[in-house]
């Protein structure tokens, strides 16, 4: 006798052989139920057979689309390389890094961040809010230089290349941003990687814009310097 305290999904009785026996006869009766269907009328199977003709169709037709659209994707998408230059001894706080095209098409800067970092101390960004919509053609480069030695002297922070990382984010799309990508170099630890689309700061930021713009065109409006008589 079944103790009342088992739970609810052993009190289940298990499949056998004579349920899936008649479970594959209730299938085919119907099967054939509906081919017998069919050949008694010609309209429905006229119907029937148009109607996969379409759905197969269609199937076929969203597969071409989407290759289409992935070699549409590949051909305009950028191309970017990402290095670091050091000037003095490696991961030295005041250098430069290069942004170079690689593609066939010009390429479209919309976002550049820098992050340096001193083991388990302190952390810096540097945000290249200059080069916004900054284009670069096919086959050159932009160099922007940095410098993290102020930095650490404004905060009476003593620094060692040893114990410096660095985090280089690009975001960067084609000339009518259709694709987006999102580019980083991390060179103490020998990582550079690409991802598809932009990330939810650069997309807040882009859509703050417009806004932040017309509020200081109508601040500089009222507060206007006056002029001379």
């Amino acid at each position: 006798m079944r103790s009342a305290a088992w739970p609810m999904e052993l009190c289940v009785r298990p499949l056998h052989f004579k349920d899936l026996k008649y479970g594959m006869r209730y299938i085919l009766d119907h099967l054939y139920k509906l081919w017998v269907w069919l050949l008694a009328n010609s309209a429905s199977r006229a119907t029937v057979i148009l109607v996969f003709i379409t759905g197969l169709y269609a199937i076929l037709t969203w597969r071409m689309a989407r290759a289409i659209a992935r070699q549409t994707r590949a051909m305009m998408q950028p191309v970017a390389l990402l290095e670091f230059h050091w000037e003095q001894e490696k991961y030295y706080p005041a250098s430069y890094f290069e942004i170079k095209n690689l593609g066939p098409q010009p390429l479209l800067l919309l976002d550049v961040k820098l992050w340096c970092g001193l083991y388990k101390v302190k952390d810096f960004t540097e945000h290249y809010t200059l080069w916004d919509e900054h284009i670069i053609p096919p086959g050159q480069s932009l160099c922007p230089r940095f410098d993290f030695k102020h930095e650490f002297e404004k905060h009476n922070l003593s620094w060692n290349s040893a114990f410096l990382s660095y985090s280089l984010e690009v975001v960067a799309s084609d000339l009518s941003k259709q694709v987006v990508l999102t580019y980083r170099n991390i060179p103490v630890l020998g990582i550079v990687n690409v991802q598809k689309g932009m990330p939810l700061s650069v997309r807040r930021r882009y859509l703050l814009k417009p806004f932040k713009w017309r509020y200081h065109r109508l601040l500089y409006r009222f507060k206007r310097p006056k002029t001379g008589d």
